[in-house]
């Protein structure tokens, strides 16, 4: 080994390897638009453990969400090479459902969130149904699980929004006020005896 080494050495004697203008973040922006299924915009989900993770599922049609896979797919190939196999392995945001496409972007960082005429929105609660741009960075990785993308979230602007009343996870009762007078279940007569 160390005859290699040396051999190599006086090769490769009085050259210089330079890493100039090289790009090594293997990165792209997407910007998303779809209806949103699962949304965490205003507070962070718990629900994996602390600290926790703002994210939303944005639904798509299958007819238009082949742009946006094409390019996730160019930075898992840029990250893995162009096997078949390994690109069929590797990890992806999206997920087809049907005739649907659900992507997947998350963040540590809440997001800004805008309405379509560029007016943040501050006190309103975005909900299960609206429709929304998610500007993202389409990131590629490798790591000893696995290789892949994730799509790290950035600012949101929302185009038809549905609004809740309350944050997601309030401390709220989930089901509606049934104060009657008589039970609805037939009661049993008990016998004192």
């Amino acid at each position: 080994i160390i005859k290699l080494i040396m051999l190599f050495l006086t090769i490769n004697k009085g050259r210089q390897y330079k890493m100039t203008n090289v790009n090594l973040k293997n990165e792209k922006n997407i910007s998303l638009y779809g209806e949103g299924e699962f949304i965490y915009l205003h507070e962070k989900d718990n629900a994996f453990g602390d600290p926790g993770e703002y994210k939303v599922t944005l639904k798509v049609p299958k007819a238009n969400a082949g742009e946006y896979i094409r390019e996730i797919n160019s930075v898992i190939e840029k990250q893995v090479g162009p096997i078949k196999e390994v690109l069929d392995r590797a990890k992806k945001p999206y997920k087809v459902v049907g005739d649907e496409v659900h992507f997947k972007a998350h963040s540590q960082f809440k997001p800004t969130i805008w309405n379509k005429d560029q007016t943040k929105l501050t006190d309103k609660v975005v909900w299960k149904g609206s429709t929304m741009w998610v500007n993202c960075r389409c990131t590629g990785y490798s790591k000893a699980i696995g290789s892949g993308a994730t799509l790290l979230m950035g600012p949101v602007q929302i185009d038809k929004l549905v609004e809740g009343t309350g944050a997601p996870g309030a401390d709220r009762c989930p089901f509606p006020n049934r104060a009657v007078t008589e039970s609805v279940l037939p009661v049993k007569e008990v016998a004192n005896g």
